[in-house]
């Protein structure tokens, strides 16, 4: 996908529900001890266990610096979290795909672009889920009550 097209793909979710674009949602299924975090409109992250909110909201560090050894090349201005070396014990990600409105709500689907084979996974693993539906109501902020906060 080209950057165009990356923008392009991220407008198709900001035209459904312009005003949750890119806000992060955390919750937890304590059915299968799951922690669920949706940046609408861009990717749901699920974790097979449960995970403090501080641990889930850092953004995770997905680059690295250009010059390796000089220690202020690996200090950032932001907060980030590494990722785990074993690809089985980080998260399961889930990218946007499409999003559909109309006046009961939104439906919005993300789908996973890779899969890792994990020997250890258990039958509750997320990483046997292909696709996952957010619904949700379209918020509608109040201009004044933002502007008053």
């Amino acid at each position: 996908m080209t950057t165009f097209e990356a923008l392009e793909h991220l407008l198709e979710a900001a035209k459904a529900d312009p005003q949750r674009l890119l806000q992060q949602t955390v919750c937890y299924d304590r059915w299968f001890s799951w922690t669920i975090s949706v940046s609408w409109g861009y990717a749901v992250q699920v974790f097979g266990n449960h995970v403090f909110l501080p641990d889930v909201i850092r953004a995770q560090q997905t680059f690295g610096p250009w010059k390796r050894g000089n220690p202020l090349a690996e200090s950032f201005s932001f907060d980030t979290a590494e990722q785990h070396r074993d690809l089985c014990r980080r998260p399961t990600v889930f990218f946007f795909d499409k999003a559909d409105s109309d006046e009961v709500g939104i439906k919005s689907s993300y789908r996973r672009r890779t899969r890792e084979i994990c020997s250890l996974d258990v039958a509750s693993s997320p990483r046997k889920l292909d696709e996952v539906i957010v619904w949700s109501n379209k918020l509608d902020l109040d201009t004044k009550q933002s502007l008053m906060e």
